[in-house]
């Protein structure tokens, strides 16, 4: 799979979470310490300080590049300090640097840094003393490509990817790099430093990219830059068929950086694994998580979080088009929810979190509760579906059962949607069940079914508690509709949308709640469960598939042409789900852009999947299929790293690994 990425964000903390041996070529420019304006970077850092910066990321780099792989370090011969005015060799002291982390000499390019003859040959001041021994100061008119290899000298690769020709190769050797029409000096080329330093202090320029790619590596090679700034390495690797990977602290320099490349397919991203537990946890303590536990649920903080991070105010009306169980609206500052799901079960437990409950009704509920273990218990017959009582003893069923018509008999529509739903979300404690990625496994519960009862009491004891005080804040109106979002009618003006659809990982996540369905009576027969899972986004096979029905998109076509290179090519069904997938996310979109107000944003959560050992990125691919709608990419976050089978992790390449990412799509409304 193709890697074209800009990143913003700490050289050192995002290549630590980068694979091993990765990375064919390392083309750079760190910044001088020379007291040079950046953006948003301290360029005059006590000497030591800043080599032992650099070297952190250096040995992060020496981790992630190949054996053969080389790094080419533009530098120049020595700097001055601006406050201190002492000179130290840069070059010598990078040089050093890199030595010691076990990178190898390798080769030694000067190139002229004047803007044209005259000024190579002298029609500049800056003289220190003049005329006299006293102190005279050279003037800076060139500086130097430190080329180093890993382990090996050679760097194999594939003759048909190599694009150099042959005047280039006899040119580009000599180790003077000087250009000028008329050759005058015949053996030495110059670049002219003509790169626009009203964006950046300190580019290079792209003639010198070019030669360095050219010489040292082949079309299709993963070129990195720890220090990107406006991108003139990722815009030269983009041109020259190369992948690349830009990064850099600033925001400003990345934008610029992304929208040379942005026509290349590339993706504009941020590493940020404090969103880790933001992303995915779905039983914060003390929250109304913990009493209504779902597979893949958001933090709360979520909301929160990102309205923080983006400076949004005043999103009043908050849209999750794949609602869940409502953790997106928990946050205070939001009056008015709207929300869609395919699944009855997961509106049910929105309701019963998001709807304000009056003091009457939890003491009503509390009366009740105090009384359960005076309850006769009934017996039931188990549901239709044959394997039910494998996962649920006939009198943990029967106990379970008993309750719920014991509150519904008891309690009016909001008191019991809040009961019944902590019960059921509850229920793979009681029962012999855990909820495990595209289904259930059999596992025998710690409670028995002597204590049932007294745990179910302790259970609901504890969830009225919570929903007490996340309810003294709760004012909201609630908008909440068990339909698919792909064709519905949205209100209008919505301020903000935050949603995780199901990912393109061919699991039914109906599987996951089958013992919650069945035992609540929404689902009563086959017909009720075959009928239920038509009804979803279509990211497995489950699902209504229609060959006709899918999207044009060279990052999802590069996947599929991959997939099919295998020995073993992914089967039509799976290959026109992908598709559905993609043409139902891109009518999701449309959808939202339609009713998002402008100055808004959509945040989507999602994670890539792998098919054939082979990459599906579904970020990259939604927030490309997004920018042709309309909205504006600010960036992906990467938020974590994922994991498939322990089979496929044996057969994903090292570099194919960089694809394992949960992550926040963030996209913006003009």
């Amino acid at each position: 799979m193709k890697i074209k990425q800009i990143i913003e964000g700490d050289s050192y903390e995002v290549i630590k979470k980068f694979p091993d041996s990765i990375v064919d070529i390392v083309v750079t420019s760190p910044p001088y310490n020379a007291g040079h304006d950046y953006d948003n970077y301290n360029d005059t850092l006590d000497i030591n300080k800043y080599l032992k910066n650099m070297e952190k990321i250096f040995t992060e780099v020496y981790r992630v590049l190949k054996d053969d792989g080389k790094v080419c370090v533009n530098v120049p011969f020595a700097i001055k300090n601006m406050e201190t005015k002492e000179v130290f060799f840069l070059a010598t002291r990078i040089a050093d640097v890199l030595n010691n982390i076990g990178m190898k000499d390798f080769e030694f390019i000067t190139w002229h840094k004047g803007k044209n003859l005259n000024h190579f040959q002298g029609n500049n001041t800056a003289w220190g003393s003049w005329k006299s021994p006293s102190h005279p100061v050279f003037r800076p008119m060139g500086e130097v490509i430190m080329v180093f290899y890993k382990k090996e000298k050679s760097h194999k690769g594939n003759k048909e990817l190599i694009d150099i020709t042959a005047d280039e190769f006899k040119e580009w050797t000599k180790n003077s790099w000087y250009f000028t029409e008329d050759q005058v000096y015949e053996n030495l080329i110059c670049i002219p430093n003509n790169s626009r330093k009203d964006e950046h202090p300190a580019p290079y320029p792209k003639e010198l990219v070019e030669r360095i790619l050219k010489l040292y590596s082949y079309k299709d090679d993963l070129v990195l830059d720890p220090f990107n700034g406006i991108g003139t390495t990722t815009e030269v690797a983009a041109e020259l068929s190369r992948n690349f990977i830009g990064i850099d602290l600033s925001n400003k320099y990345s934008n610029i950086a992304y929208k040379k490349v942005q026509k290349y397919d590339a993706s504009l991203f941020t590493y940020d694994y404090d969103y880790a537990n933001l992303v995915n946890s779905s039983d914060v303590k003390g929250t109304l998580n913990e009493i209504f536990p779902y597979k893949e649920s958001f933090n709360p903080d979520i909301t929160k979080n990102l309205k923080t991070k983006f400076g949004i105010k005043n999103a009043n009306r908050v849209l999750d088009p794949f609602l869940g169980t409502g953790s997106t609206m928990m946050d205070p500052s939001i009056s008015e929810c709207v929300g869609f799901d395919t699944n009855p079960l997961a509106i049910e437990v929105s309701k019963a979190k998001l709807t304000k409950l009056k003091t009457s009704e939890t003491e009503n509920i509390k009366n009740y509760i105090s009384e359960i273990s005076k309850i006769t218990i009934k017996s039931y017959d188990y549901p239709e579906w044959g394997p039910y009582e494998r996962y649920a003893s006939k009198g943990k069923y029967n106990i379970v059962k008993t309750i719920l018509e014991y509150f519904k008999s008891n309690l009016n529509e909001n008191e019991y949607r809040f009961v019944k739903c902590v019960i059921l979300s509850n229920l793979d404690q009681i029962f012999d069940y855990k909820r495990d990625g595209n289904g259930i496994k059999f596992r025998h519960s710690k409670i028995t079914e002597n204590n049932t009862l007294e745990e179910l009491k302790s259970i609901l004891e504890k969830s009225i508690r919570i929903k007490e005080k996340f309810d003294e804040a709760n004012d909201k109106r609630l908008f909440l509709k068990n339909e698919s979002i792909i064709d519905s009618t949205i209100p209008e003006n919505i301020d903000l949308v935050i949603t995780s659809p199901p990912y393109a990982n061919m699991f039914d996540y109906f599987e996951v709640y089958k013992m919650e369905l069945w035992t609540s009576g929404i689902i009563k027969n086959k017909d009720d469960w075959n009928n239920l899972k038509k009804t979803a986004l279509r990211s497995n096979v489950n699902t209504l598939l229609n060959d006709e029905e899918t999207v044009n998109n060279n990052i999802l076509n590069n996947s599929l042409e991959n997939m099919e290179k295998h020995e073993k090519s992914i089967d039509k069904r799976t290959r026109t789900m992908i598709l559905n997938y993609f043409y139902d996310m891109n009518k999701v979109i449309l959808n939202i852009y339609k009713n998002l107000r402008n100055k808004a944003y959509l945040f989507i959560v999602v994670g890539n999947s792998f098919y054939n050992n082979t990459p599906l990125p579904t970020d990259e691919i939604i927030a490309s299929e997004a920018a042709k709608i309309g909205f504006e990419i600010k960036t992906i976050i990467v938020a974590r790293r994922l994991s498939t089978s322990p089979q496929q992790m044996k057969k994903i390449t090292q570099k194919d690994k960089m694809f394992l990412r949960e992550s926040i799509i963030v996209l913006y409304k003009k």
